[in-house]
């Protein structure tokens, strides 16, 4: 009897590995992919995506985001389940406990509250408001078999050469707009017969079909597709990016080469061990357990990524994201206190008049923007003042203080 059950875990031993290998060892994301084509290819994809790197890199030189951590993002989400015709909960059309459950995930992941990284300071939350103004759960359920080939290969992704159907053709089927909710597509397979395709997501571009697909089997609590491809939704490339998969990415400007990251040690894409061969400096750990690495542990995102995820947050196109009212309030988290003033309009236009409840004797109104920089002082001189607004429209801090006050609410500028 002992033989056989030194035998029994012997062969337990011998298959563990095998028997655990994880979801995220067989990850494989087509965004690169999509990217580098559509930058070949697309006049308009190329010029957007310039743009955006652009203000990226100024709000992230402009002044230090640790002004602005305090400040908790809220983006509204909703989830598109294209299935095969299943009944709900089974096959590709998924549960909706099994969604709530991956966003709880992603949530936890971004918060760091199952991880070793940084507090993003961002949330995804499933919509509560539709686009007419209903009450909604945030899932909208579509069968996908009306479109021919579907139910057989699943979506098709940009110059994908497989039988599926086209991208956009599928998400069609349902999408809402991209200035108030970020769209999120479920499915069964993408490019059946065409690799090992987790999912992939639009760098932010602000078109009709800017979103995450991923397959259904990763959209749940337990796995980190979910987050990956988040990240690329907000910007950050692989922690890989630039290696070829095979030699170590140029990182002599780490702030403009390989992903852009600085306390991510530049690696080749299969480099997952102990050792780093392409660098000896830096924490290795923040690469290799990176979640936009393809290391099959993941639990961080760093400092760095969490600078750039909330500088591409306050620019176009996500900014409009944060004054979406898709979850039924304003995607920002502030601190909420009794206040002596008010003003109206708001949103404002060229101006805006600040009622003050109580006098605030010396007291002072100052409109920071989101990346904590002052845009407008002066002297409060009655109870009724008017408030230029002649700047970018976006989403601004105002203050109201003196030596003894100080008071903050959101101003929202179209």
């Amino acid at each position: 009897m002992d033989r056989i059950i030194l035998f029994l875990i012997s062969i337990l031993i011998l298959t563990l590995p095998f028997a655990q290998k994880s979801k995220a060892q067989d990850f494989e994301c087509a965004t690169d992919f999509i990217h580098e084509q559509r930058m070949k290819t697309d006049s308009s994809y190329r010029k957007n995506f310039h743009l955006l790197q652009s203000q990226v890199q100024a709000a992230l030189s402009d002044i230090s985001l640790e002004r602005n951590e305090a400040v908790v993002y809220r983006i509204p989400v909703v989830v598109h389940v294209i299935h095969k015709g299943e009944p709900v909960g089974t096959g590709s059309n998924i549960s909706d406990a099994q969604i709530r459950g991956a966003i709880a995930g992603l949530n936890n992941r971004w918060r760091n509250l199952m991880g070793s990284g940084v507090d993003v300071e961002m949330e995804f939350c499933l919509a509560s408001v539709d686009p007419a103004g209903h009450a909604t759960s945030g899932i909208n359920r579509v069968d996908g078999s009306v479109i021919p080939r579907y139910a057989a290969h699943g979506i098709g992704y940009l110059y994908s050469n497989c039988e599926a159907p086209a991208r956009d053709s599928v998400e069609d089927l349902s999408k809402w707009p991209v200035n108030a909710y970020y769209n999120i597509w479920v499915v069964h397979q993408i490019c059946q017969g065409f690799g090992n395709i987790a999912g992939f997501a639009n760098y932010p571009q602000g078109d009709p079909h800017d979103g995450t697909v991923i397959r259904a089997y990763y959209m749940d609590t337990s796995d980190a597709t979910l987050t990956h491809e988040l990240g690329h939704a907000f910007f950050l490339y692989h922690s890989f990016e630039q290696s070829g998969g095979t030699t170590c990415p140029t990182n002599v400007n780490c702030a403009v080469e390989g992903d852009f990251i600085c306390d991510t040690p530049p690696h080749k894409q299969n480099d997952c061990g102990a050792t780093n061969p392409c660098s000896t400096t830096g924490v290795w750990d923040n690469s290799r357990y990176n979640y936009m690495s393809y290391c099959g542990i993941k639990n961080r995102f760093t400092q760095d990524q969490k600078n750039r995820i909330r500088a591409t947050a306050i620019v176009s196109p996500r900014s409009t994201l944060l004054t979406s009212t898709g979850c039924a309030i304003v995607g920002i988290n502030e601190t909420r206190i009794e206040n002596p003033f008010s003003f109206f309009p708001n949103p404002a236009h060229e101006n805006f008049m600040l009622l003050l409840n109580s006098e605030i004797k010396n007291g002072r109104v100052e409109i920071y923007n989101l990346c904590g920089v002052k845009v407008y002082s002066a002297t409060i001189l009655s109870k009724q003042q008017i408030i230029p607004t002649k700047f970018t429209a976006g989403i601004y801090y105002l203050r109201v203080s003196n030596d003894e006050v100080q008071l903050t609410r959101k101003l929202i500028i179209e």
